[in-house]
């Protein structure tokens, strides 16, 4: 009988090293694919960013589960750098720059919500008093912890089914920055070398690309917006995105900004008018640059 069960038992793993193979070259394919944007499908964070200035020593952030089970989520730090394009790279623990995560405690680490639970993150600055002026930039790290179960390798060997599955459990994750801005700090940004993108086969929208230039000892964050004035006819806008930076050090990015046009509107004879503005204000009081094209 211990005969049998265990030629049983290898050939189960026989056929497991084949299904194996395939099932790990999909588990490959689809990690590559996987877009980060569903890392916060069951996750909602705000605010999208904290921000400690020289009157701020503590802040909250607060987690809600929007999905239909109950989730447990690890709470860490992050260091981050961001490209040309706006992506983020993260950077080795001791890559020379100035991070947030030593100035910065933060309770609980870890949080488990069920469906619909809100709770909140605490963070506490502590500065030391012989701090260098600068801005100082973390990430904070929201990753899910995937649920424990039996293996179906071990239900096969068990005899509990023919041959086995592969089941993906992704370790998904959302981050906001976290900075700390320390002393009499300044920022300047400019925008150049806009010009108009037609649609396309694979971008159906026409949109316009871009260079924010920064300088300066800080970031800067605001909100895009393009405006549209045909010769003759009252200007209308026509592109809108919020939350763009450009991060310390990085001194440019590239930027595309889509446009949605009204019914009957063609861009032409006229001009294209594009704003960056401090997020929350007006053209008045929070204009940080602006850029203009003619059509």
């Amino acid at each position: 009988m211990k005969e049998a069960q265990l030629n049983h038992q290898h050939q189960l793993l026989g056929n497991c090293s084949n299904q194996l193979s395939l099932g790990l070259l999909v588990l490959i394919i689809l990690a590559a694919v996987m877009d980060k944007a569903v890392a916060g499908a069951n996750l909602m964070v705000t605010p999208s960013r904290v921000v400690f200035d020289e009157r701020t020593r503590s802040a909250q952030v607060t987690l809600l589960n929007t999905g239909d089970e109950t989730g447990s989520y690890r709470v860490s730090f992050i260091r981050q750098q961001m490209t040309e394009t706006g992506q983020f790279v993260e950077v080795t623990a001791d890559e020379p720059g100035l991070y947030a995560d030593p100035l910065v405690r933060y309770s609980p680490r870890q949080v488990t919500l069920p469906p619909g639970q809100p709770q909140v993150v605490r963070l506490m600055l502590r500065k030391p008093r012989d701090l260098a002026k600068g801005e100082y930039r973390s990430h904070m790290l929201f990753q899910s912890i995937p649920q424990a179960a039996k293996s179906s390798l071990e239900s096969a060997l068990e005899g509990e089914q023919q041959g086995i599955s592969v089941e993906i459990i992704p370790i998904v994750g959302i981050s906001i920055p976290v900075i700390v801005r320390h002393g009499a700090l300044e920022a300047t940004v400019r925008l150049a070398n806009a010009r108009l993108i037609p649609p396309s086969e694979t971008h159906p929208r026409p949109s316009v690309m871009l260079e924010i230039h920064r300088s300066g000892s800080q970031s800067v964050y605001g909100d895009f917006r393009a405006i549209f004035t045909p010769a003759g006819a009252e200007p209308v806008t026509i592109g809108l995105v919020n939350g763009v930076s450009v991060y310390t050090p990085n001194s440019k990015r590239r930027f595309s900004l889509p446009l949605n046009l009204p019914e009957g509107t063609v861009l032409e004879k006229g001009k294209l008018r594009i704003i960056y503005l401090e997020s929350g204000k007006d053209e008045k009081e929070g204009l940080l640059a602006e850029t203009e094209i003619s059509l």
